[in-house]
C-alpha cells in the first residue's frame, strides 16, 4: 500500500472535496485508512441527535411517534440497556461530532434518565456548534450537562412553550459551563426573570461573543441590550423585544465594534439603541418598528446618516403612518448605500421626480430599492413619472430589485423615448410597480420606453387584482419587454 494512505491529514483533505455523504460512505468501504477519515466527515455535522442512536441494535431503542405524519413528534426510550461495546461505539461517534442539532419535536427525556442513573461517560469533546430546539411544555430534562467538556463556540438554543423550571435550569447550566462562545442565539416563547438575569451574567463573562441574537418576543429586554453594548468584539446584534411597556429611552454608549444592527422593537428602544452605538464601522441596519409613533422619526435617520460606511438600510414601520421623505432625506449623505428599503403601514411615502433624481445621484451603486406601503395608495397620490424612473434606471445600472409606484399614464408624444444606454453590465431587473396607474392601450409605448432605459433583462409585476384591466396591462408590458430582439 502506498504510504500516502498513512497520512490522515491528506486523506481528510482529499475527502473534504466530496459534497454528498453517499460518496463519502462509499469511500469508507475502500480500506481502513479511508474508513477512519471518512467517518470523521460523516459524523462532523449531525442534523438530528437521533441519527447517533443508530449505533445501538434495533431492539435497544423504541420510538413513540405522535402528531401529524409530515411533522411527527418523537419520544425515544431504551427497551434494554446497551452493553459496554455499544456505548463505546456511541462515544466514538460523539467524539467526531463538531456540529449537532436537537430538533424541537424530539424528546429524549427517558434516555437522559438512563444516562444520568448509569453515570454514563458520554461527551462531545470536538463539538463547537450546538443547535438545541426544545418544546419545553412536555420536557423535564436538559441535554446541556453532556456538553460540559465541549468548548462550544456557537450556540443556538430556543424554548417553545412555557416551563420556567426547565428554562432556568438550562440557562444556569450554560452560565456555569463557561463556554467561549463567539455566536449566541437565544429564542423563547416565555423567558422568566431569573433566566434574563443569567443571560446578563453570561454576556458579562463571555467577552468573546461577536454575534448575538436574542428573540424574546413580548419581553422588554432593555437590560440585556445594555449588557450587550459592553461586549468588546460584538459585530452583529439582532434582538426582538416588542413589549409595549418598554421604558428604555436611553442606553449607555457602547457597541464599539458593531457592524450589523438588526432590531425588532417599539420606537423608543430602537431610537435609544442607535443613539448608544459608538462604532464607526456600521455597514447594515435592519429595523422593524412595531409601535405607533407620535413624533417624526427624523432623529432616527439623522443618527443612521452619521454612519458613513453604511451600505444596507431597511426600516419597516408597523402600526405607524410615518415617515415622510423629509425624515429620510439625511441618508442621502451616505454614498455607499446599495440597498434601501422603507416600508410604512400606510400607502407609503409620497415622492416625485425630484426625490427620485436625488436618490439616483446620491446612490449610484443601488442594487435594491423598495419604497412601499402596506396599504394601496388613494386615487390622489404623488408618484414619480416615467421620466423620473428613466433617470433612476440610467444612473443606477446595478439595480436588481426595484419596488416603486410610478405614474405611467403618458402617451408616446408626452414621453419621448430616453436616450439608449449601454446594455453591458446590466443585471436582470425585478420591477414591482405595485398599483401604478397606466393608460389603456399604452402597453407598447410603456414597454418601448422601459426597454430604451433598461436594455438588460427585466421582469415586471404589479399588485393589481387579476380582474382589473391594469393587471393585464402591466402583464402585457412585461411580456413585450421579454420579446425584445
Amino acid at each position: 500500500m502506498h504510504r500516502i494512505w498513512n497520512i490522515p491529514e491528506l486523506l481528510g483533505h482529499i475527502l473534504s472535496f466530496l459534497d454528498e455523504k453517499y460518496d463519502i460512505l462509499r469511500c469508507a468501504l475502500v480500506c481502513r485508512s479511508l474508513s477512519v477519515e471518512a467517518a470523521r466527515l460523516i459524523w462532523k455535522e449531525v442534523s438530528a441527535f437521533r441519527y447517533l442512536l443508530g449505533c445501538f441494535p434495533k431492539n435497544t431503542i423504541s420510538t413513540e411517534m405522535s402528531g401529524p405524519s409530515h411533522a411527527p413528534a418523537r419520544r425515544f426510550l431504551f427497551l434494554e440497556l446497551p452493553d459496554t461495546s455499544e456505548w463505546e461505539h456511541m462515544r466514538f461517534r460523539a467524539s467526531m461530532v463538531k456540529d449537532l442539532t436537537f430538533p424541537k419535536d424530539d424528546n429524549y427525556d427517558p434516555l437522559l434518565d438512563v444516562i444520568k442513573r448509569q453515570e454514563t461517560d458520554l461527551t462531545f469533546p470536538e463539538l463547537v456548534s450546538l443547535h438545541l430546539h426544545v418544546s419545553v411544555a412536555k420536557r423535564f430534562q436538559t441535554f446541556l450537562p453532556l456538553f460540559a467538556a465541549s468548548r462550544l463556540q456557537e450556540l443556538e438554543i430556543t424554548f417553545q412553550g412555557y416551563n420556567d423550571r426547565l428554562i432556568n435550569t438550562a440557562m444556569e447550566t450554560l452560565l456555569a459551563q463557561a463556554h467561549p462562545f463567539q455566536s449566541l442565539h437565544i429564542g423563547a416563547t416565555s423567558f422568566p426573570k431569573l433566566s434574563q438575569h443569567y443571560v446578563i451574567q453570561l454576556l458579562a463573562t463571555t467577552p468573546s461573543i461577536n454575534s448575538l441574537s436574542i428573540n424574546l418576543g413580548a419581553l422588554d429586554g432593555g437590560d440585556i441590550v445594555q449588557a450587550a453594548g459592553s461586549l468588546p468584539d460584538l459585530r452583529y446584534i439582532s434582538f426582538d423585544f416588542r413589549a409595549d411597556t418598554a421604558a428604555r429611552t436611553a442606553y449607555s454608549p457602547g457597541f464599539q465594534s458593531l457592524v450589523t444592527l438588526d432590531t425588532s422593537s417599539t420606537y423608543a428602544p430602537a431610537l435609544a439603541t442607535v443613539r448608544a452605538i459608538t462604532s464607526t464601522h456600521i455597514e447594515a441596519v435592519n429595523m422593524r418598528v412595531w409601535s405607533e409613533i407620535n413624533e417624526q422619526p427624523t432623529g432616527l435617520f439623522q443618527r443612521i446618516a452619521a454612519w458613513t460606511n453604511v451600505t444596507y438600510v431597511s426600516v419597516t414601520f408597523y402600526n405607524s403612518r410615518v415617515p415622510q421623505w423629509e425624515d429620510v432625506e439625511p441618508l442621502l449623505s451616505c454614498p455607499l448605500i446599495s440597498t434601501f428599503e422603507i416600508i410604512v403601514d400606510s400607502p407609503g411615502m409620497e415622492i416625485d421626480d425630484e426625490v427620485i433624481s436625488a436618490i439616483s445621484r446620491a446612490w449610484p451603486n443601488l442594487t435594491r430599492l423598495k419604497l412601499a406601503g402596506l396599504e394601496d395608495p388613494p386615487a390622489v397620490y404623488t408618484r414619480p413619472s416615467l421620466h423620473g424612473l428613466a433617470e433612476l434606471l440610467g444612473r443606477c445600472p446595478k439595480l436588481q430589485e426595484l419596488t416603486l409606484e410610478v405614474d405611467a399614464r403618458l402617451t408616446q408624444s408626452q414621453a419621448p423615448l430616453a436616450t439608449p444606454v449601454n446594455s453591458e453590465g446590466h443585471e436582470k431587473l425585478l420591477l414591482d410597480v405595485r398599483t401604478s396607474p397606466i393608460a389603456q392601450k399604452s402597453e407598447e409605448t410603456v414597454s418601448e420606453f422601459l426597454i430604451s432605459v433598461w436594455p438588460g433583462e427585466c421582469e415586471v409585476t404589479s399588485w393589481w387584482e387579476e380582474e382589473q384591466w391594469q393587471c393585464a396591462a402591466w402583464k402585457k408590458v412585461g411580456e413585450l419587454m421579454g420579446q425584445r430582439g
